[in-house]
């Protein structure tokens, strides 16, 4: 079927209805918006795969590592809350604790205030390693954000914490959606009257 020059040349429908995303109608600065998004999440994920390889860590292994350095404090830090730090579940960062600690870079040690919770700390090495290693993140984003300022970095911060949110309500509606749409080719469609 072939499309009449009309509709050729129509533009394509906007991606957003939200009026504050809309430039003039236009959802143009939303779509690269979205797409430097992208950009950055791969520039992201490529730095920290290079700070892992740099470790000598898997990317997974970094992650949790670098949270148990930054959450541990005096005693150190239970499975629960470092999944929740990482937004990932207990059981992946259990995994992922066992294969640091069998490397020697973490221990784990039964907590003093309930003795079927697992606490969890750098080793002396794990310490060493991480003090040895802060100035490769440290260079890597201070030119990540060399063009921010201050006041810029709290915005940002406040506002990516916002599309956070916003990105988990929007996995839901998709869910919801796909859901739905399962559901409508199992019953043969919806027919109202």
């Amino acid at each position: 079927m072939q499309r009449s020059p009309a509709a050729l040349d129509a533009p394509p429908p906007v991606t957003t209805t939200r009026e504050a995303l809309l430039v003039g109608g236009s959802d143009q600065l939303f779509r690269e918006l979205i797409g430097n998004l992208m950009t950055m999440a791969q520039q992201l994920q490529t730095l920290r795969a290079r700070l892992a390889h740099r470790l000598g860590v898997s990317e997974p292994e970094y992650r949790v590592f670098l949270a148990v350095a930054q959450l541990q404090g005096e005693d150190g830090v239970g499975v629960g809350a470092v999944a929740r730090h990482l937004a990932v579940s207990g059981a992946f960062v259990t995994m992922i604790v066992q294969r640091l600690a069998r490397s020697g870079h973490v221990e784990k040690r039964a907590s003093p205030s309930d003795r079927r919770s697992v606490l969890v700390r750098l080793t002396a090495m794990g310490t060493r390693m991480m003090a040895g290693f802060a100035a490769e993140p440290q260079a890597i984003n201070d030119e990540l954000f060399r063009d921010v300022s201050r006041t810029e970095f709290e915005m940002l911060s406040d506002l990516v914490r916002r599309i956070v949110g916003g990105g988990e309500r929007a996995l839901a509606v998709s869910r919801l959606r796909e859901l739905s749409r399962a559901s409508d080719r199992t019953s043969g469609g919806w027919h109202g009257s």
